[in-house]
């Protein structure tokens, strides 16, 4: 963003002045003011995109200018400047609402860099809010026509509106960050309008990840130059996502969970307790309760993070879903490549008949593939990875006992999920509703490895 407009506000005119120099150089169009009533001056009728501003001035210093500039130009970024070392006064401006702070005297490439990467996010911030207003349906990335989806869809709305926690389960690419966006997005959701913000916890070494969500204060550590503002505090009023919470080291659970109970949390390398106001989602492709067996998650933090479940069933156990799925990426992929491939008939019934360990993702990323890298226009069995072939041919080959056996195992599979998740779990209602033995209702979950403890709400 080298064409932005930046105002310098610092008394020290030849500093402005180099600054300003510097600014142009670098394709910038940059003004200077030299105390903070000129500065509001020069904003009441021009449209700054950034604002250096310096504490010591004449008049006003440079927090009540902070705090102005904050009231009547919220979108207007300000990297506070200080030649005064003192790490209070960078918290206070932080809490303000300067984007960064900067301890004079610092080198031009530094305020360079610091600028990039203030107007970067300012950037990056419009683009998600336009594509916000885009998004019209919150259930739009849901092809679905399974029982088992149409109750997830529902789940949503239902757990949209509340409070509490929601931990969101299933293998690797069913969509968990797709529930989460969509529980944020959703109409019924009274936060869907604060921040929602998404964490990785597999994706962030275990030494950074809480500086990443608590933040740090300047000095914490190596490297630490500057306040860090955690995500929890980025999300405040909003909502966390948490995905892959079962990575979450042991060391960080514990004040995970103090956030959960208490809203309270400390940045590292700082005593001071800080209150803030997040709604937690979090997702784990792992069995919660085996993690806590083997010692490996908290117990306490498990059953804090459990107060609603949405349990997302893998593609195998969504019948006609895999059809309309592929239906739904060959359009989008003819759409975003200019294409127009068609899908075979036995292509079709080989892509229904394989199991997709993946799931939706592998699913996306196959016809993605097939889409882009086709010539006749269309797609046949002979164009389809080897592993999907021959999945097809296999089941094409069995016989009918067999495919009868494995329809029964599917309906039986089903049907006790959604009989324990009816009954929260309790095995004697799920019988009693059942209308089946109780013994034989234990017999039949040992035999598909259903946990009725996993199902309590």
């Amino acid at each position: 963003m080298t064409n932005a407009k930046i105002l310098v506000v610092d008394d020290e005119k030849p500093l402005a002045r180099l600054i300003c120099k510097s600014l142009s150089m670098k394709g910038f169009t940059a003004d200077m003011a030299h105390t903070g009533a000129d500065a509001l001056a020069l904003l009441e009728n021009q449209n700054y995109h950034l604002v250096i501003l310096d504490f010591k001035m004449p008049g006003m210093d440079g927090l009540e200018t902070l705090k102005a500039i904050r009231e009547k130009y919220p979108d207007t970024r300000v990297i506070f400047t200080t030649a005064f070392g003192d790490d209070d006064l960078a918290i206070r401006s932080l809490e303000l609402g300067a984007d960064d702070f900067i301890h004079k005297p610092c080198d031009l490439k530094n305020l360079h860099f610091r600028i990039q990467k203030t107007l970067k996010y300012r950037s990056l911030e419009a683009e998600v809010e336009t594509l916000r207003t885009q998004v019209h349906d919150p259930r739009a990335p849901f092809i679905a026509g399974s029982p088992e989806m149409l109750e997830v869809i529902q789940r949503i709305e239902q757990v949209a509106a509340a409070a509490a926690p929601v931990l969101i389960c299933g293998e690797t690419g069913t969509g968990k960050e797709l529930v989460a966006n969509a529980i944020h997005n959703s109409e019924n959701n009274p936060r869907g309008s604060r921040p929602f913000i998404s964490v990785n916890s597999a994706a962030i070494s275990e030494n950074l990840l809480e500086s990443e969500l608590f933040g740090h204060a300047r000095g914490a550590f190596t490297g630490a130059v500057s306040v860090k503002h955690g995500l929890f505090e980025v999300a405040d009023g909003g909502t966390l996502f948490l995905d892959e919470i079962s990575s979450a080291p042991l060391s960080l659970q514990s004040k995970l969970l103090r956030v959960l109970d208490a809203g309270e949390f400390m940045r590292v390398g700082e005593s001071r307790v800080r209150k803030v106001d997040v709604r937690i989602l979090a997702a784990t492709n792992r069995n919660l309760l085996e993690e806590v067996k083997n010692s490996r998650f908290r117990a306490d933090l498990y059953h804090r993070l459990n107060v609603l479940q949405i349990e997302l069933p893998p593609l195998r156990l969504r019948g006609a879903d895999v059809l309309l799925l592929t239906d739904y990426f060959v359009d989008h992929f003819n759409k975003s490549t200019g294409r127009s491939v068609k899908l075979g008939r036995q292509a079709r019934s080989a892509l229904a008949a394989y199991p997709w360990p993946g799931n939706v993702r592998e699913l996306k990323h196959c016809i993605e593939s097939l889409v882009l890298l086709n010539r006749g226009g269309r797609i046949e069995l002979h164009d389809l990875p080897e592993r999907v072939a021959g999945a097809a041919a296999a089941a094409l080959n069995a016989s009918f006992t067999d495919l009868k056996n494995r329809t029964i195992e599917k309906f039986e599979r089903n049907y006790f999920v959604s009989l324990l998740n009816n009954a929260s779990g309790n095995v004697s209602q799920a019988s009693r509703i059942a209308d089946m033995n109780r013994a034989y209702l234990i017999k039949k979950l040992k035999e598909y490895d259903i946990d009725p403890s996993e199902f309590k709400h």
